[in-house]
């Protein structure tokens, strides 16, 4: 096969596969906890949430990796805070020597050291291969494809949790096996999935991909096609870079999924990152969505009419008249350490760990000790086992 022979480590190894970009936007900000006793109060809060939404989207961050042993970007010790400490570093060195040259050469040999140091320090961490999904994971997997008792219902199909977003590139939502792929979007890519771009389907390795930026992988399609198999199509990264546009299909349905939500729950994300960031605002009913996803037919029957978009939205589609969608909004809920951007228009604002925040809520929403099972297999494949369609998952849905 043409399996890597090595592992790129962590989230550094990606980072450092990244172009230069400055607008990393602000790194390092202050963590702040909850008392015990205003912790406690506000997951008794999120949970009443919990139970008046019909419908609750999830967006998810860095930060809930962080207990796997990936690291995050923005926090303290993150990847983007600890780059730009080390410029700061380098530029008051700079000044001090900058007429002495014996010094600056002596300047530049412990900025090489220091680097050295810091490169050397990424590589004791485990490899995104070998990481397992955190308490978070699990329990978003979960509450997605375990049906419950709901109060404001009689329907006993009905589920706490109907969509996740995630920002990460870590692949940790893929490893909880149970969670449907036509329920997770994938905003920036997954360092596990190459995908063909002539039949969209998906291939979910075990290995790191190499590349990033949509580039070639030097794989090849042999799933994808009419009749399956046909297909030949050269294999490109899903990583994103930069400067790359969103994946079209789960950018559109992110932006769907949340326009329907009641509730959207933002976990262990600093929202920092656009467009990805402003999703929350549409469990508001006051934010945008893109022209694509507005053609989009939901779920209820209706289509986002009361939703503002960047297009005139015509009255009727395919000869129907589209409906008003549920009226009802709660409004977002933000678990992070950090300040966002987002605090203000926040139903609710939580600091403290993830885990701890997930732990005490499954226990508020009735679920016993035994909810988790830890699915540690990773049932990831080789190279011409599996495929996906990258689209939806679903066979109906096609790409307009």
């Amino acid at each position: 096969t043409n399996q890597p022979q090595h592992q790129h480590k962590m989230s550094a190894g990606y980072a450092e596969r990244l172009k230069e970009y400055p607008n990393k936007g602000k790194c390092g900000l202050p963590e702040n906890y909850d008392t015990s006793r205003s912790l406690s109060s506000k997951i008794s809060t999120l949970a009443q949430l919990m139970n008046q939404s019909c419908y609750t989207v999830v967006l998810t961050g860095a930060g809930i990796s962080t207990s796997a042993g990936i690291p995050d970007f923005r926090g303290p010790n993150g990847i983007w805070t600890r780059e730009q400490q080390r410029l700061m570093k380098v530029k008051k060195k700079r000044k001090r020597v900058e007429n002495n040259d014996d010094q600056s050469e002596q300047n530049d040999n412990e900025q090489q050291q220091q680097q050295s140091s810091s490169k050397g320090s990424s590589s004791n961490s485990p490899s995104f291969v070998t990481a397992q999904p955190t308490l978070t994971h699990r329990a978003l997997a979960h509450l997605i494809t375990n049906n419950t008792p709901h109060p404001n219902h009689n329907n006993k199909n009905q589920y706490y949790l109907h969509h996740l977003i995630t920002q990460n590139i870590d692949g940790l939502h893929g490893k909880t096996t149970s969670l449907p792929r036509n329920q997770l979007s994938i905003l920036h890519g997954d360092i596990f999935t190459e995908k063909c771009p002539t039949c969209h389907k998906e291939y979910i390795r075990n290995y790191e991909i190499s590349t990033i930026g949509l580039q070639p992988t030097g794989r090849y399609c042999t799933l994808g096609g009419d009749p399956p198999g046909s297909c030949t199509g050269a294999l490109i990264d899903t990583l994103l870079d930069w400067e790359d546009a969103l994946p079209e299909v789960d950018w559109e349905r992110s932006q769907v999924e949340c326009a329907k939500a009641e509730l959207i729950l933002c976990l262990g994300t600093s929202l920092r990152i656009e467009p990805a960031g402003g999703l929350c605002t549409l469990g508001t009913g006051l934010g945008y969505v893109d022209a694509g996803a507005a053609e989009w037919d939901l779920d209820c029957g209706g289509y986002l009419d009361g939703v503002a978009t960047n297009k005139k939205k015509s009255k009727k589609k395919n000869g129907r008249k589209r409906q008003q969608l549920p009226p009802k909004k709660l409004g977002y809920v933000i678990v992070n350490l950090q300040e966002t951007p987002y605090d203000d228009g926040a139903t609710l604002v939580i600091r403290a760990k993830v885990d701890d925040v997930m732990e005490r809520l499954m226990s508020k929403l009735g679920y016993g000790s035994d909810w988790d099972g830890k699915d540690d297999d990773d049932d990831r494949v080789d190279e011409h086992e599996q495929g996906q369609d990258g689209k939806n998952g679903d066979d109906d849905d096609d790409e307009d």
